[in-house]
């Protein structure tokens, strides 16, 4: 999918139907979940950082936490650094992501996950950009059901080509990498599709091996 479709999103982001029922919540329990999940751990990389929503409400309740934002769209990333001028930003593919220097205590990872062309080599590559007592959160809508694949086909319109995992395919997909330790399907309205927020941690008889 062109970058282009997420630079002419990036000044309208904050004005989208879907920050009310998908969006929004879905930062809010990231929010939730890094009261537990920050303690004792210092840095974060928001993969998928877009206009820097997440990052700006994290900055803003956890100012300790050192921040970082990837994202392959420039006008993304344009609107971000101005929205969080303390936080490093990188243009990056998520499929390069493993050329970014130093690991993360934690990694977020929202509702970008369905775009990405390699989602299994992503999060195998996100396994090794995080400490042993890392922690990854990743949140997207999830195609479980026919609803919810007829929803998420309309979405499809406006965003390009995506790939939304159900909850078994994700499973399979980290099975070699992580543990999940908690998934939390969000609220949603009733004509919304399923929307799923996983925590997991890293293997670390992986990381040993490597």
């Amino acid at each position: 999918m062109s970058a282009k479709i997420w630079d002419f999103w990036a000044v309208r982001y904050d004005r989208l139907w879907v920050q009310k029922h998908s969006l929004g919540p879905t930062r809010e329990y990231i929010l939730e979940e890094l009261k537990e999940v920050s303690r004792g751990r210092h840095s974060l990389l928001d993969l998928g950082c877009g206009p820097g929503e997440l990052l700006h409400e994290i900055g803003r309740r956890y100012p300790k936490l050192k921040l970082t934002g990837v994202d392959y769209s420039e006008g993304m990333l344009e609107v971000s650094r101005k929205r969080n001028k303390g936080a490093c930003h990188e243009l990056k593919d998520a499929m390069d992501i493993d050329t970014l220097d130093g690991r993360f205590d934690i990694i977020t990872c929202t509702h970008s996950l369905p775009y990405y062309r390699d989602q299994k080599a992503v999060l195998h590559k996100l396994s090794g950009l995080m400490t042993l007592n890392g922690r990854l959160l990743v949140g997207f809508a999830s195609g479980n059901s026919f609803f919810d694949k007829v929803m998420l086909a309309g979405v499809k319109l406006t965003t390009g080509k995506a790939s939304y995992p159900s909850d078994p395919e994700f499973r399979e997909m980290v099975r070699d990498d992580f543990n999940i330790l908690r998934m939390k399907v969000i609220k949603r309205a009733f004509y919304m599709p399923r929307i799923a927020v996983y925590t997991l941690s890293i293997k670390t008889d992986n990381r040993e091996r490597c």
